[in-house]
């Protein structure tokens, strides 16, 4: 195969995966909660709604989106090194380019952190 058409392949076939796996992993998280809820349910005939809703309820914590942010900069800042370390001059704009996605989503979540009003955690 070539080379032209097998890099791109790779990498779009990449991205799939990890999408596809992230949201295979989100589903069995799921399947495993309301397997638990049911369980408690057949053996005591009830559940606490408290207890629903703190086992439901996405409990990331108040510096989640700092971190998410922080990630993705430094992601944003190893694609701009990569652009800077390719010996061909016309490298350095497509992967500044690149860059910016992950980068300005980054700063969208440190502003998030900052900005945004924090609704406290279970």
């Amino acid at each position: 195969m070539n080379e032209d058409v097998l890099i791109p392949l790779v990498v779009f076939a990449a991205i799939a995966a990890i999408s596809i796996a992230a949201f295979h992993f989100s589903y069995k998280k799921r399947r495993v909660v309301y397997d638990a809820i049911k369980v408690a349910i057949e053996k005591t005939g009830t559940v606490d709604p408290a207890l629903v809703e703190a086992i439901i309820r996405d409990n990331v914590g108040p510096n989640a989106d700092l971190r998410k942010g922080i990630i993705l900069v430094a992601v944003a800042a190893a694609f701009a090194i990569l652009g800077l370390q390719i010996d061909e001059a016309e490298a350095v704009g497509p992967m500044l380019g690149v860059a910016a996605f992950p980068g300005l989503v980054g700063l969208a979540y440190i502003g998030f952190h900052f900005f945004a009003p924090r609704e406290p955690t279970v």
